[in-house]
């Protein structure tokens, strides 16, 4: 069993559905996360990932927001 079963990447999530921003797993993509308003404590919701999973696009404070999968790896989520 996995004891972090809450817990998530940002490249896991699913549409439709919301989740809370927890952590971030690299410092370096943190910062630019942070500046784009991927705060901790904030909802955060999938509207589109690529066909081939290079890309996401997520809603996050009324903006829509394009991450590469390193990027949205680097998201941890509840």
């Amino acid at each position: 069993m996995n004891p972090n079963k809450n817990k998530m990447r940002g490249s896991e999530i699913l549409k439709g559905h919301n989740y809370k921003i927890k952590d971030f797993t690299n410092s370096n993509i943190a910062v630019k996360l942070l500046i784009l308003g991927f705060l901790p404590g904030t909802v955060i919701y999938l509207i589109r990932r690529s066909p081939f999973g290079g890309a996401y696009y997520f809603g996050v404070n009324g903006n829509r927001i394009a991450l590469r999968k390193n990027e949205a790896e680097a998201i941890v989520v509840e």
